[in-house]
């Protein structure tokens, strides 16, 4: 089970234009059984992104970059892993408070989206750690920037559920609170706050 480059341009392609198209862009994601195990694979092209916050994170906390971004192997480990916590986190709090919700065919559909609209969203939040790491911002500077490409994580999110659950379901709402809950709670565990 490997990954095409047309495969994944198609579904980060589709992951997007859950924004704009609506359900109708769940088409441009393989939502097979295949397609599932798939979307879990593809978290490894957050690596890029995952780098470029790791060189912000690193600078916030007073750690020089040109020492090497692994040099501190403890904090590389845990921006990478809260990087993988946050996608994952929704999906398995769904499964534990709302069983009903993961019954529904389009629990499926809603992962594979997630998973997809997950890699996006990692590469919309390395532009200010990108641009934060390099020194073309200073710290408040980079938390405005993070907080306007946030706003389109969580639309990203909220289209995302709205399309994979339907509108009629009024999920999208609690879904993107508990993004918000879940991603405040894996920074916080991983001492990524402050």
């Amino acid at each position: 089970m490997g990954l095409a480059t047309d495969d994944v341009a198609r579904s980060l392609r589709g992951s997007w234009q859950l924004m704009t198209r609506g359900e109708a862009a769940l088409d441009e994601l393989d939502l097979s059984r295949e397609g599932f195990w798939r979307s879990y694979l593809a978290l490894a092209l957050m690596l890029p992104a995952t780098i470029a916050i790791l060189a912000a994170v690193r600078l916030h906390a007073g750690l020089p970059n040109t020492e090497g971004l692994f040099e501190s192997p403890a904090l590389a480990l845990a921006v990478m892993t809260a990087g993988l916590a946050s996608i994952l986190a929704v999906p398995a709090l769904l499964i534990v408070l709302a069983p009903n919700l993961v019954r529904a065919q389009r629990f499926t559909s809603f992962v594979i989206a997630w998973n997809w609209a997950g890699i996006v969203s990692a590469s919309l939040m390395a532009v200010p750690a990108t641009v934060f790491a390099i020194g073309w911002s200073n710290d408040d500077i980079a938390f405005v920037q993070m907080i306007a490409f946030a706003v389109i994580v969580l639309r990203l999110r909220y289209c995302v559920a709205r399309a994979a659950f339907g509108a009629a379901s009024r999920v999208a709402a609690p879904v993107v609170l508990a993004s918000v809950i879940a991603d405040y709670a894996v920074l916080r565990l991983f001492g990524l706050l402050g």
